[in-house]
């Protein structure tokens, strides 16, 4: 069975979350070889706080599908190996800090020299310019800079930060493949290489594109407005003028809220639009609703409306989620089944899309990619430990004999 990346080999480089970049182009089915230091690895096998079968659950996900290399880059053998492999694929993945390969003689000028159609992919915590490129980096540093982790009160009366919403790690590595492929089509229509640079803090940043988006308009003087609806009790409060008065008072919204339901869960109720309001209303046979809270035509939460809210909590409790879903369906209105955890595994919706994994296989569960085709994708292989393909690899892509492989270990080159 054959990926849509099919024919593309990537070499990579990475460790932690950079590695998911390698991981969305195995899924599509690419060969990615992940070129290791022999011994330790890629150290994500051993954090995360979990394990499974004594490995972490990160390197089980992020390094599924890959061909695991074992090449000691501070060798010249291993530079002269790994030159060798840049010279016959189409990717490089770094996911290290700023430089890091080229610091080892195999940056992008380096490897252009040696393959001219070369993608050389950078991922890196703050990219390979500006002031911070330099810097450490973890994770949740990229959206705390974004302004996506705002400080919540923490025990003893200290600041804390809530729960991270991981943007940078993971939307960084999908910007990272979609600039991939883009670049593999274009380098094989014009015979060009070329050096991408995806930081995962831009990317944090770029979802952060509501409060940019209105901070430039306020900078060349557009008229901001903030709609509060006919139907709100609740006034405009301060910062409303600034455009976030949607997004820090969901709380206070109505119609599109969270409910009870009768099997004790909660389902999401979207009726912020007239036709949609009138929709439900007439569906549970309460239009005395339709009058004594009438919607505007679109974007009407009924902030702050409090008598409305009670009356819907009552209705919501009278159906479990999946009634409530199925009779979403049949009058149009939106909404959805909230979930905690892995409750939304039983969902017939979850069971007709999702691509499992073979929980035997991986020594986990978890989800393939999420991306349906009209041909079959095949499923990624479990993550490899240090150096599981090497030999393989030499073998089937370089075409090294034994003799030369046993060279290669006796200098240490593949540890």
């Amino acid at each position: 069975m054959s990926g849509l990346l099919d024919g593309v080999r990537v070499i990579e480089v990475a460790l932690l979350a950079p590695d998911a970049l390698g991981m969305h182009l195995a899924d599509l089915g690419a060969d990615v070889i992940k070129v290791e230091p022999p011994g330790r690895g890629d150290y994500v096998r051993q954090i995360g706080g979990i394990t499974v079968d004594g490995v972490s659950p990160l390197h089980r996900r992020w390094n599924r599908g890959k061909r695991s290399l074992a090449l000691d880059l501070r060798t010249p053998d291993g530079v002269e190996t790994f030159k060798e492999l840049a010279a016959v694929s189409d990717v490089v993945i770094e996911g290290l800090r700023a430089g890091s390969l080229a610091r080892r003689g195999v940056g992008f000028d380096d490897l252009l020299a040696v393959n001219p159609k070369i993608v050389f992919a950078a991922m890196s915590g703050y990219g390979q310019t500006g002031p911070y490129r330099d810097l450490a980096s973890h994770g949740v540093a990229y959206d705390a800079f974004a302004g996506l982790i705002p400080p919540v009160p923490g025990p003893g009366g200290f600041v804390a930060f809530g729960r991270p919403p991981s943007v940078g790690t993971a939307v960084g590595p999908l910007f990272g493949a979609l600039a991939v492929c883009a670049a593999v089509i274009r380098a094989r229509a014009s015979g060009e290489g070329c050096m991408l640079d995806v930081a995962q803090v831009d990317a944090a940043v770029a979802w952060n594109t509501h409060d940019l988006e209105l901070a430039g308009a306020r900078a060349v003087g557009a008229k901001i407005e903030v709609t509060m609806t006919p139907t709100s009790e609740a006034p405009a409060t301060e910062g409303a003028e600034d455009g976030r008065e949607g997004l820090v008072r969901m709380a206070d919204s109505v119609r599109y809220q969270y409910y009870p339901t009768k099997d004790d869960g909660y389902f999401l109720f979207m009726a912020s639009e007239r036709k949609f309001w009138e929709n439900f209303a007439r569906a549970v046979g309460r239009e005395d609703l339709l009058e004594r809270y009438p919607s505007a035509e679109v974007g009407d939460h009924a902030r702050g409306n409090l008598a409305l809210r009670a009356e819907l909590t009552e209705i919501f409790q009278t159906r479990t989620r999946r009634e409530w879903v199925e009779l979403f369906l049949t009058a149009n209105v939106p909404g959805i089944p909230v979930y905690l955890g892995t409750e939304m595994v039983d969902d017939p919706h979850f069971k007709a899309r999702a691509r499992m994994l073979d929980a035997e296989a991986h020594r986990m569960g978890g989800l393939g990619i999420p991306i349906q085709a009209s041909v079959e994708l095949p499923d990624p292989a479990p993550a490899p430990t240090v150096g599981q393909h090497t030999a393989e690899v030499l073998r089937s892509v370089l075409g090294y004999d034994d003799d030369r492989i046993a060279r290669l270990r006796a200098t240490g080159a593949l540890g």
